[in-house]
């Protein structure tokens, strides 16, 4: 595996993310692909590892910076090595190895006087804190919450919960449907209420009001099924959200006691 086919891979694994989230955390590794140098480029990829892990691991950081209580610190993030940078806790450097003073751009590890960190850095990538739906937002969410580890019983209720959240949104779409169905009932008794209102122009004026009404009726459906349905996708995505942060938060911790 190469540079190229590497941060394809990567790509892959951050389809999920919206576009400019997915550019940041590419243009990152991109970068630090060519700060280390083309000559140490198998070395970079057994630093990264499995891009599907990765992917995985900046999918889950993004949601932690997204749904973290406002003015919390992120401490030890799993995204990051579980090794304080005042530990010093380096890699011997293999002959070649390029020496780069300072960190490399976006990240809090960086290369050190000896080589390089352990562990893949991570990119700083700041979330929109508004996602433009509610949807994309639940999905991105759903997506980080089964890239942590779980246990058997809590996947299990992961998946029915997901389950019953996919019949809630087939209800909500199939009312909004049936809204539409309204809305296009009503626009054609309305036309029939004109053309009826030359022959009969009473009974013309009352199939029109009808018609009006149920065209009204359904354009509520709609606008309000549609509304509730961004609400509690939002809702949804708050939720889950706070759990990938507590149990991403824990986890790190955990790492941490670990490695001291």
């Amino acid at each position: 595996m190469n540079k190229e086919t590497y941060l394809q891979e990567l790509r892959k694994a951050l389809k999920v993310l919206p576009q400019t989230d997915r550019d940041e955390a590419i243009e990152f590794y991109e970068e630090y692909f060519d700060d280390a140098g083309i000559e140490n480029e198998a070395k970079v990829i057994e630093e990264l590892g499995d891009p599907k892990v990765l992917g995985k691991k900046i999918l889950i950081d993004v949601v932690d910076r997204q749904y973290a209580p406002s003015g919390e610190v992120q401490e030890n993030a799993m995204m990051a090595a579980p090794v304080a940078a005042s530990q010093q806790n380096y890699q011997e450097i293999p002959q070649g190895m390029p020496v780069q003073n300072g960190p490399v751009p976006g990240s809090q590890q960086g290369y050190g006087q000896q080589g390089f960190q352990q562990g893949a850095p991570m990119p700083e990538v700041q979330p929109k804190k508004e996602p433009s739906s509610g949807l994309t937002a639940l999905k991105i969410v759903l997506a980080a919450l089964f890239a942590i580890p779980l246990s058997p019983v809590i996947f299990a209720l992961l998946i029915v919960t997901c389950v019953l959240i996919f019949v809630i949104f087939v209800t909500f779409g199939s009312l909004v449907l049936a809204g539409i169905g309204v809305m296009i009932g009503g626009f054609v008794t309305a036309i029939a209420g004109i053309i009826a209102f030359f022959v009969s122009p009473v009974g013309g004026m009352i199939v029109l009001g009808s018609g009006l009404a149920c065209f009204g009726v359904g354009l509520f459906m709609v606008i309000g099924f549609v509304a509730l349905m961004r609400l509690v996708a939002k809702a949804l995505a708050s939720l889950f959200g706070g759990i990938v942060h507590r149990k991403n938060k824990k986890q790190a911790k955990n790492q941490t006691a670990v490695v001291y």
